[in-house]
């Protein structure tokens, strides 16, 4: 009885490391996002639109990653 315990006590404890390992990785991504639209956010208008790409959209994603 004690072994089945163990085992269940050990399934939760990997699945807390392995979520907490997911979360680790997410924030990490979400601070080079927040890097990466920041730069991007650097550039002139024309720059952006030669790269299609919108100012309101880098500021949207600044906003939600942060």
């Amino acid at each position: 009885m004690l072994d089945v315990r163990s085992n269940q006590d050990m399934s939760i404890n990997a699945s807390s490391v392995l979520l907490f390992d997911r979360a680790m990785r997410l924030q990490a991504i979400s601070s080079n996002i927040v890097r990466a639209a920041q730069e991007l956010n650097s550039l002139s208008d024309n720059e952006l639109a030669e790269l299609g790409i919108n100012r309101s959209d880098i500021e949207n994603v600044i906003e939600r990653y942060i």
